[in-house]
C-alpha cells in the first residue's frame, strides 16, 4: 500500500467509528495545536494540519484511531499493523 491508499483507508476506518476528521490550517489562529485525538462534547475528534506531510498525517491518524476498540470491526491486518506500530 503506498501513503494514499492508507491514508483513504485510515479515513474510511474513522467514518465507520464515528470519528470526525478535520484537516485545518493549525499554524493560524489564537491556538496553536500539533493536531491529533480530542473530543468535543460527545464527539470524537482528529484536527489535523492541512499542510503536514501524508506520513504525518497516517501518524497521527493512526495514533489517535489505535485508542479505539478495533476488535469488533474488520480492519485489515496491513492497516491494523500500521495503527499498532510504533515504528510508523
Amino acid at each position: 500500500m503506498n501513503d494514499s491508499d492508507v491514508l483513504s483507508k485510515l479515513e474510511d476506518l474513522a467514518d465507520r467509528l464515528g470519528v470526525k476528521i478535520r484537516y485545518e490550517n493549525l499554524a493560524k489562529g489564537p491556538f496553536r495545536s500539533s493536531g491529533g485525538y480530542c473530543r468535543l462534547d460527545k464527539d470524537h475528534l482528529i484536527l489535523i494540519d492541512k499542510n503536514d506531510s501524508k506520513k504525518r498525517k497516517i501518524k497521527l491518524l493512526a495514533t489517535s484511531l489505535g485508542r479505539f476498540d478495533l476488535e469488533a470491526i474488520f480492519v485489515p491486518p496491513a492497516l491494523r499493523r500500521i495503527i499498532y506500530s510504533s515504528h510508523w
